[in-house]
């Protein structure tokens, strides 16, 4: 299931920094060749999610808790809203943001 966790694919980054333009040609095959990434990269996410939901199913996995999810987004970049929002909720929800232990 690793590299499908974006819900887009990364495929045309270093694409499109192309320095004298492209011809039209050149454009029909970048999109036809993008379209196929894409289309493949569907299949392998939707693959993984099947198989991630099978295996919630049979008990082989869990899902994360609410506090479990907050806890993995507030150990990230102090600057970050989501971070700070996560931090405050763990607090107020009496938990220890870097420990994980209950106040």
């Amino acid at each position: 299931m690793a590299g499908v966790g974006s819900v887009m694919s990364d495929y045309m980054t270093d694409k499109v920094k192309l320095r004298n333009g492209t011809t039209q040609n050149q454009r029909a095959a970048l999109e036809k060749e993008a379209t196929r990434a894409r289309d493949d990269y569907a299949t392998r996410r939707a693959a993984a999610k099947a198989e991630y939901a099978s295996k919630v199913k049979s008990g082989e996995l869990r899902p994360p808790t609410s506090i479990e999810s907050m806890m993995k987004v507030a150990r990230g970049h102090q600057d970050n809203d989501s971070v700070k929002a996560a931090r405050r909720a763990l607090r107020k929800r009496g938990y220890d943001w870097k420990t994980g232990r209950r106040l």
